[in-house]
């Protein structure tokens, strides 16, 4: 399926160039595609879905898709791009983008291909926290395939967090057939009230403080454990080539997704600010951002039509370059 999108792509210049295939970039791409703008959607990986991907678990949040889990709901998201015809581009690792001076076209590159947009959006979302732990056949980050994959039955397991993913995995591994399983967060648990009344009567027990647990003997304090599930939320993926206003660990926007002081740069999805982050959020925003282009697009085509030959007036900081080479 990777190979039918990428046959699409080409290196001319775009209206727009989306970085990142998940929930938000996908909405994006496609609401600028069907408003009528050479879009480009361009994404690391070898097929579009985001953290959907690694989502095994039924998905109940997203209205009208009943019994959809997180992989389908991904796999979902590739079939309508390529069915629109939205010009993808996978397995594509940016390393720069950067604009040679305020007048000219944003530049997106690997190191040797270069695509030139008039409008950018970051859309690069959100991966697990790792806490200091790796994956391995006994320590799973985040929720989903990581954990999903390692054996649990029989077995005592040890869940690091005091969220709803950390609540819901515990309740997960014990219905695998866990022998027991122990949740550890520094502070009182976080967790929906739903989500911990569920593992009353389980064989669960909530350990709330201060804390030490070591990958390479398996224990927590003095406790030995056979599994680890690492339950500590999720961090921004800001790409290492974007030095831009930061608030909180994620790329600052403003009301309309745009990044302040840098025109025709925009971010959309969890990789921003916004509040209560989630699939559904996530889309809308990227519909948001494609939206406030196309406003912005043909704001500019008028423009240019009334006074062709009238340099456009950027912000200073039009000048900025991202680079990461």
């Amino acid at each position: 399926m990777a190979r039918s999108l990428n046959h699409l792509w080409s290196c001319t210049m775009k209206d727009a160039l989306v970085i990142g295939g998940g929930p938000a970039g996908a909405a994006c791409a496609l609401w600028l595609h069907q408003l009528g703008m050479a879009t480009m959607l361009i994404e690391g990986g070898a097929a579009i879905g985001g953290l959907q991907q690694r989502s095994p678990y039924m998905n109940r949040w997203i209205p009208g898709l009943v019994g959809k889990t997180g992989q389908e709901v991904a796999r979902q998201l590739h079939m309508h791009l390529r069915q629109e015809q939205v010009e993808c581009l996978l397995n594509y690792h940016v390393v720069s983008v950067r604009r040679r001076h305020a007048a000219a076209p944003w530049e997106v590159s690997n190191g040797s291909d270069v695509h030139r947009a008039r409008y950018i959006v970051i859309a690069t979302g959100t991966r697990p926290r790792t806490g200091g732990f790796a994956e391995s056949e006994c320590v799973g980050i985040g929720p989903g395939t990581s954990i999903e994959k390692i054996p649990v039955q029989g077995k005592r397991m040890a869940v690091l967090g005091g969220g709803d993913a950390a609540f819901e995995q515990a309740e997960f591994a014990l219905r695998r057939g866990a022998r027991c399983v122990d949740l550890y967060c520094r502070r009182a648990p976080r967790a929906r009230p739903a989500l911990r009344q569920r593992l009353q009567g389980l064989a669960a027990h909530v350990h709330a403080g201060p804390f030490h647990a070591d990958q390479k003997t398996m224990r927590v304090n003095d406790q030995q454990y056979d599994v680890f599930s690492v339950q500590y939320g999720y961090e921004a993926c800001i790409p290492v080539y974007l030095e831009l206003p930061r608030k909180d660990g994620y790329l600052e926007v403003d009301q309309s997704g745009a990044i302040p002081g840098v025109p025709g740069l925009f971010a959309a999805g969890s990789v921003t600010n916004f509040l209560h982050p989630c699939v559904t959020t996530a889309a809308a925003h990227g519909i948001q951002v494609a939206k406030v282009i196309e406003n912005q697009h043909c704001q500019h085509g008028a423009q240019a039509a009334r006074s062709a030959d009238r340099p456009q007036q950027l912000h200073p900081l039009g000048f900025l370059a991202v680079s990461g080479i």
